[in-house]
């Protein structure tokens, strides 16, 4: 009954954050998303106040009273610090990086200060994970990395995360729930298997091809050159000749790509079979094979390099919906 209670009542409570603070990739910080109240010490501190001027009001002690006035006037002078703290913040999303089920997702976001003004000991990150700190000085730009803990794969919405300060006294915490609408795709966590599933028609398909490996012993060209890619395949000369970077790539017609192969596997649990072809897939690129992948109304043609690489495993961190987003991207068939 008490647990039901509580969630209804954290339903009422997101559901008014999300009418009062609508999603959105960036956001100025204003009176209408600021929420201020007094930390534990602050609560003290009132409590302190009020009992100077009882005590003053008790004994007529003059001294006592403008003691006691003076307090509540630091009291008040701390919540509007703390709330101009907050105010005029700017946030943006810029970025996330992807990593296995179980690893740490990584989110940038960028922090501004509007009118070239500070923002002092800002605290931002989703609860109950660890918080970053940032200072923003002089309004400039200031980008902040903050890690969440994954468990499953797929594709993670952390959704609102926690901006808070006490600067400057710590008395009271002004507070903003922002969704930034972050997201980071999560491969499955890689699993080793004794047997190797695979697909022997398509190895078939491809027998006595040429494959293009990247790492090999005859060379065969220059393509342009994609970001994550070995810096020792970069041809620097043509570089120097061009100012536009290129990467080697070399043949060997004796090397028949590998295939695996969603269907090819006995294991009834689809993420154990998923962790499987995880781990299968990294093995053979570790070792510079040539390796395609089939899934559901997907085929990723064989291939070694870096591009490859992330577009089979956000394949399969995206399964079963990997289908409509892959395709929309020009990948697959």
């Amino acid at each position: 009954m008490f647990a039901q209670l509580t969630e209804s009542i954290n339903q009422r409570i997101s559901s008014w954050v999300s009418r009062r603070i609508p999603p959105s990739k960036e956001k100025v910080l204003s009176h209408k998303e600021i929420f201020v109240l007094p930390t534990r010490w602050g609560l003290l501190f009132g409590a302190m106040v009020v009992l100077i001027i009882v005590t003053g009001i008790n004994y007529q002690n003059s001294m006592i009273l403008a003691m006691g006035m003076f307090l509540i006037a630091v009291m008040i002078l701390s919540i509007v610090f703390t709330y101009k703290n907050l105010s005029g913040l700017e946030l943006s999303y810029r970025q996330s990086q992807a990593c296995f089920a179980g690893e740490n997702a990584s989110f940038e976001f960028v922090l501004t200060g509007k009118n070239r003004s500070n923002h002092i000991g800002i605290e931002l990150g989703w609860v109950p994970d660890k918080f970053s700190i940032v200072d923003v000085l002089d309004g400039k730009a200031v980008n902040c990395q903050i890690d969440y803990q994954t468990k499953a794969r797929g594709l993670l919405a952390p959704g609102r995360m926690l901006i808070t300060t006490t600067w400057p006294l710590g008395l009271v915490r002004a507070w903003s729930w922002q969704d930034l609408q972050a997201q980071a795709v999560v491969y499955p966590r890689p699993m080793e298997s004794e047997e190797h599933w695979g697909s022997a028609e398509g190895e078939n398909e491809n027998s006595g091809q040429t494959m293009n490996l990247e790492g090999q012993e005859d060379f065969s060209g220059l393509k342009t050159f994609v970001p994550g890619e070995s810096l020792n395949r970069v041809a620097w000369k043509k570089y120097a000749q061009t100012g536009e970077l290129y990467s080697k790539e070399f043949t060997n017609p004796g090397i028949d790509p590998e295939w695996i192969d969603f269907t090819a596997f006995q294991i009834a649990d689809v993420e154990m079979r998923l962790s499987m072809m995880c781990g299968q897939l990294l093995s053979t690129l570790d070792k510079g094979r040539p390796i395609g992948m089939k899934l559901p109304g997907l085929a990723l043609p064989p291939g070694t390099n870096f591009v490859h690489r992330q577009n089979c495993l956000t394949a399969l961190a995206l399964f079963p919906d990997h289908n409509s987003r892959m395709q929309s991207q020009g990948i697959g068939g």
